[in-house]
């Protein structure tokens, strides 16, 4: 059940995603999946599923972004594996720890998303500048906030089936 609600929203939020990407030009510039995928962590997916989704998800996200096109595999895949190192030192008991981490991860892997990788397999962006990529890492950031917020709401807790324990 898990599994299945979670593959529905990330790919209604595809949907969404692209289809406003398409009509409206003009879209701010964000990474809507890196957060959900984040969140795959804390909903105690299997480990094969919650891989398999990152690097698909990865594969589609390239695939389709107009705006964004990058090594996004790559970026989720060393961004989620920074995050469970984070999760294991610092436990992530805390609100604070589990904010920075956050903020920390989804910077990250904005930065290999569209600074570091790009520059390694000779990829050229829209707007290789810096205001494009804090633009980004800042939408980026809010929307995971929100997602993390609406995480909390006891409601969603009990449809996704979410600990109100960190994972162990």
């Amino acid at each position: 059940m898990k599994e299945a609600a979670f593959l529905g929203l990330l790919g209604g939020i595809f949907i969404f995603y692209q289809a406003l990407a398409f009509l409206w030009q003009t879209l701010p510039a964000f990474d809507p999946f890196f957060p959900i995928l984040l969140g795959g962590l804390f909903w105690r997916l299997k480990a094969p599923v919650f891989w398999g989704l990152v690097v698909v998800c990865g594969l589609l996200v390239d695939l389709f972004s107009s705006k964004i096109s990058g090594p996004s595999v790559l970026s989720y895949l060393v961004s989620l594996i920074l995050f469970l190192q984070f999760e294991k030192k610092l436990a992530l008991k805390g609100f604070f720890p589990a904010l920075i981490s956050l903020v920390v991860t989804v910077t990250i892997c904005e930065i290999l998303r569209l600074f570091f990788f790009p520059a390694v397999f000779e990829i050229r962006l829209p707007e290789p500048a810096f205001y494009f990529v804090g633009k980004i890492i800042f939408t980026t950031l809010l929307w995971s906030f929100l997602c993390w917020s609406f995480c909390q709401i006891s409601f969603m807790r009990h449809v996704f089936e979410i600990p109100k324990s960190p994972r162990s």
